[in-house]
């Protein structure tokens, strides 16, 4: 397959992860000298170009293409951001280490997952108190879906202490953390007096914790990719290591 033959129906997967993969690439490059910028993005193409190209030869079906891409350029988050960094800074030749990428991700995510686990016993300490003096008589769903999603993250973020569960326990505080900020305010919406006037005053508190909770699964998806290292199961181009955050040599 060659560039321009990614137009049929059966590359369309392969397409949408390249258009993903340079969007990506766009967004990471804007505001940087225009030189540069231009020519991290002709690297991004060509490679993509000879990925494509070496998966058609290796007999590589075009959805698994597809996910290798995407896998790829998740892995390669917290390196690009790391190349522009270091594009702002005059200091080219910087490179975050695999190592201290990793170690700057579980720090990360042990963190998210810590939050996690407190926002679901804080829940708990509250539903518990209101019942004990009287407040309320029964358990509002939200709280009880915090409550099981902080024990879910407590189980998470145990796997994070290992190696081979990481990725598992990545992907779940992922799920929880989409969820569990949001389901917090909205329970102590029947816990909580004081949050009650809040959340009346403020009435993008809600959406404000989904996003925020969006932000913490993209984060965890992109660790979970990271270190479950799908490349070892699809093997990379000859010179695509772009995609990786690193420069060709």
């Amino acid at each position: 397959m060659t560039g321009g033959d990614m137009t049929g129906a059966d590359d369309r997967a392969v397409e949408r992860a390249a258009r993903s993969t340079l969007h990506w690439t766009l967004r990471y490059t804007s505001g940087l000298d225009p030189v540069v910028a231009a020519d991290r993005q002709e690297e991004i193409l060509s490679d993509l170009h000879e990925q494509t190209a070496w998966a058609t030869e290796a007999g590589i079906g075009e959805r698994a293409t597809a996910r290798s891409i995407r896998a790829r350029m998740l892995r390669g988050i917290p390196a690009d951001l790391g190349w522009r960094r270091a594009q702002l800074s005059g200091r080219e030749g910087i490179r975050l280490s695999l190592p201290r990428v990793d170690g700057l991700l579980l720090a990360a995510v042990a963190a998210i997952g810590v939050v996690q686990v407190a926002v679901g016993a804080f829940i708990a300490a509250r539903q518990v108190r209101a019942l004990l003096i009287g407040d309320i008589s029964w358990v509002p769903i939200a709280a009880a879906l915090t409550i099981a999603l902080g024990a879910v993250a407590l189980v998470a973020t145990a796997l994070l202490w290992h190696r081979r569960m990481r990725p598992w326990g990545a992907a779940l505080l992922a799920v929880t953390g989409l969820l569990i900020f949001a389901q917090s305010v909205e329970a102590l919406y029947y816990l909580s007096a004081t949050a009650l006037l809040v959340i009346n005053g403020v009435p993008w508190l809600e959406p404000a914790a989904y996003a925020i909770g969006t932000g913490v699964a993209i984060l965890c998806i992109a660790a979970s990719a990271q270190w479950a290292n799908p490349a070892r199961r699809f093997p990379a181009a000859p010179g695509a290591s772009a995609l990786t955050g690193e420069e060709s040599r």
